[in-house]
């Protein structure tokens, strides 16, 4: 959600290839995911993979709150005592080479009773992946959470949340729903200081809403980053406070989602 990258020279030569194929082909064939074109939307992330959820319709005065990229030292401790502070449940979606890093963050999320699930083993962006490599990412990435003692979950989230049709197949081959989101809270970040787009985050969320926000800033491996998440940690006391005062109660994804 950091930024968007520069696509891939594989990536613009598949879209060309893509595009005379089309043209001799004809334009009403069905074609294949194009990398380029970046789930960047929960239609277009719907339109991909039909199975997954942005969000729920639901008469309960109920939320998810998600957090990605973890666990990390630098911010996810504070996320925590955050979280803590207002009695709020939260699903961590965790970066494999994270937690084998640091298990005992992970192992403290666990234990103040929140819900985890996978991101991958090491954040690399599956819409540009073949099934093999795709598979691997997620099944390494639940064997590093079951390490630590994570039960078992079947929620799934591609970095991003870019996806394709061959992540949709292999994540419903392995049982596994993908976990997007339908408001993000450093996209606003960007527009303004903490306490701004903690309300604008607030004034968009309703019943059924999953709110994505970062617990990890740093990233090793094949898309490294370090983003420093204080701007986070200091709107998510103004939005938690917004969000309940909206009667909203804060639950964990499976529990939304009964995924």
């Amino acid at each position: 959600m950091d930024g968007r990258p520069w696509p891939t020279r594989r990536a613009v030569l598949g879209a060309a290839v893509g595009t005379s194929l089309a043209g001799v082909l004809g334009a009403g064939l069905a074609r294949e995911h194009d990398p380029l074109e970046r789930t960047g939307t929960p239609l277009s992330r719907s339109r991909v993979d039909p199975r997954s959820i942005s969000s729920v319709h639901t008469g309960r005065r109920v939320v998810a709150l998600t957090f990605d990229d973890g666990p990390d030292p630098a911010s996810t401790p504070a996320v925590l005592d955050v979280l803590d502070q207002f009695g709020v449940v939260a699903t961590f979606f965790m970066i494999g080479r994270n937690v084998v890093e640091r298990p005992d963050l992970a192992v403290e999320v666990l234990r103040r009773g929140h819900q985890v699930a996978s991101h991958t083993q090491d954040h690399l962006w599956l819409d540009e992946q073949p099934a093999a490599v795709v598979r691997s990412q997620v099944l390494a990435g639940a064997a590093s959470l079951a390490r630590v003692g994570a039960p078992s979950t079947r929620l799934f989230r591609p970095p991003h949340g870019w996806t394709s049709p061959t992540v949709a197949r292999v994540t419903h081959a392995h049982g596994l729903r993908c976990i997007f989101w339908s408001e993000c809270l450093e996209h606003y970040l960007r527009l303004g200081d903490p306490s701004s787009a903690a309300a604008a985050v607030a004034a968009r969320t309703g019943p059924g809403s999953i709110i994505l926000c970062h617990d990890g800033g740093h990233l090793d491996g094949p898309h490294p980053q370090s983003l420093d998440r204080a701007a986070t940690v200091a709107a998510l006391p103004h939005m938690l406070d917004a969000v309940l005062s909206k009667d909203l109660r804060f639950a964990t994804v499976s529990e939304l989602t009964g995924v």
